[in-house]
């Protein structure tokens, strides 16, 4: 009779942290393009390095398209500069409503979570 091998059991937590992650990246790129207008590359970078929660452009990208799509983004194309053309992407008036009560919900959620768990506590 062959042995069988134990793996670690798949507790879902990867699943969930992916979860998490997707749900808040619309809000950082919002926030990104808030005061300046980013290229796409550049919104990876700075989301890798100030929040390290966005694996790459495979995430990127799609949320800029549908950020755009939803009118919460416009984009331009610029030659500007050595790197050749890039699309820029900057918040629209309705990006920054969307942003601010998306914002607040975060905000709601966070102090809920710190309420019921104590940050002590974890």
């Amino acid at each position: 009779m062959a042995r069988r091998t134990r793996t670690a059991p798949d507790d879902g937590f990867s699943s969930w942290s992916t979860q998490l992650r997707k749900g808040i990246v619309e809000l950082m790129i919002l926030n990104l393009v808030q005061n300046e207008a980013l290229y796409g590359y550049a919104i990876v970078r700075e989301l890798k390095e100030r929040g390290g929660l966005v694996a790459g452009e495979g995430t990127v990208y799609p949320v800029l398209r549908r950020l755009e799509a939803d009118g919460l983004v416009s984009s331009a194309w610029s030659d500007e500069g050595p790197a050749g053309p890039r699309k820029y992407y900057r918040i629209t008036a309705e990006g920054r409503a969307f942003r601010e009560r998306a914002w607040a919900e975060w905000e709601t959620v966070a102090g809920a979570m710190d309420e019921l768990g104590g940050k002590g506590d974890r």
